[in-house]
């Protein structure tokens, strides 16, 4: 295999992903330099607590309505029968301000869910809802295996697009690569999301980061996670998931002077994985949609985190003094491993497996 096979130069668009807002203050300045930018594309979804409330404030109410499109989700979990599809979209739009959203998308399919899903009929209802003009097209996030992506694009045929996982550890490392093989296949436009899997790849181990460092000191380490996905063949859009004014800055840098990675590029970034394969974490993304389904109040993604620091280098001591401090029933030693967590999770993780990693490490 070579970077060629699964690589082309390309120069996709720039999409806010609306997951970890900050205060109405600072998300204000985000929502105006991502516009003044020339970008406009917004990621929110019915699950992401307060984020369509959010942009309502800061995006609907000052913005003309042709200067933006903005995607929201369904939450297929959420729904015990067909018909409440019809009152979720109805929230996210009052919630937002909208009329229509521009793109909808059924979020989060996976195999654990496929029947359940397939039950409730929700392609069928959604392109019902785009012959009313509530929204505009119709696509689905994916968290699955590839046959289930397979039977996806073959079922549903007239999916406008696909929003997959894409970046250099899942492409080389994982079944990112087979993924993007079938959208392109299936003729779908890719939106990449999780460009710098949650936050992974602009932290990366110290010997990991030495490498780019020496090769470019002037580029921060989440700008080659950024041009990576940016490269990939089929993808017209990188999502990413901004929760300050610096990770905005450092995106439209990024976006804005896209180039090629070269091959010699290409291969530093393998050696980037080989470093970062030396030192054990949690592929957690921080997304928390376990959160809710953990009958203990665990926070599994902070748990995640501080374990995450520890194995890329942070200070023990600092880290387990931040950790101390959590409240007692959110440590991670409250796992009962009862597994309720387990189907919500999009990368498929053991969480309480996890979970006893962190009890040793921090308690």
């Amino acid at each position: 295999m070579t970077h060629k096979d699964i690589l082309t130069p390309i120069n996709p668009s720039l999409g806010f992903g609306a997951m970890r807002l900050p205060d109405e203050k600072e998300t204000l300045k985000m929502v105006d330099a991502y516009m003044d930018s020339g970008y406009n594309y917004f990621d929110t979804a019915y699950a992401y607590g307060g984020s369509e409330e959010m942009l309502k404030k800061t995006l609907v109410k000052r913005y003309p309505r042709d200067s933006f499109m903005i995607t929201s989700k369904l939450p297929p979990w959420n729904m015990k029968k067909p018909e409440d599809a019809s009152g979720l979209l109805k929230e996210s739009l009052i919630r937002s301000g909208l009329d229509y959203f521009d793109f909808y998308v059924m979020h989060s399919l996976s195999d654990s869910s496929e029947k359940h899903y397939e039950d409730m009929g929700i392609f069928e209802w959604a392109f019902e809802q785009k012959k009313r003009g509530l929204v505009k097209h119709v696509g689905f996030s994916f968290h699955g295996t590839t046959a289930y992506l397979e039977r996806l694009l073959t079922r549903h045929a007239a999916t406008e697009f696909v929003m997959l996982q894409l970046n250099y550890i899942d492409i080389l490392r994982g079944p990112a690569r087979q993924w993007q093989e079938l959208a392109i296949k299936h003729n779908k436009p890719i939106i990449a999301m999780e460009p710098i899997k949650g936050g992974t790849l602009a932290h990366l181990p110290d010997s990991a980061e030495k490498l780019l460092k020496a090769y470019d000191p002037n580029r921060s380490i989440a700008s080659w996670a950024m041009q990576y996905a940016a490269s990939l063949e089929g993808v017209s859009c990188v999502l990413s998931g901004m929760s300050n004014l610096a990770q905005m800055q450092d995106n439209i840098k990024t976006a804005k002077n896209l180039k090629p990675l070269t091959e010699k590029e290409y291969d530093l970034l393998e050696k980037v994985l080989i470093e970062t394969g030396k030192k054990a974490n949690i592929a957690c993304t921080a997304c928390k949609y376990c959160h809710e389904h953990c009958p203990q109040g665990i926070d599994i993604a902070a748990c995640f985190t501080h374990y995450n620091e520890i194995k890329r280098g942070s200070a023990h001591w600092n880290v387990s003094m931040l950790y101390d401090v959590m409240p007692e029933n959110n440590k991670a030693s409250n796992c009962t491993k009862c597994g309720a967590c387990l189907p919500y999770c999009p990368q498929s993780l053991d969480i309480p497996a996890g979970l006893s990693l962190v009890s040793k490490e921090l308690e």
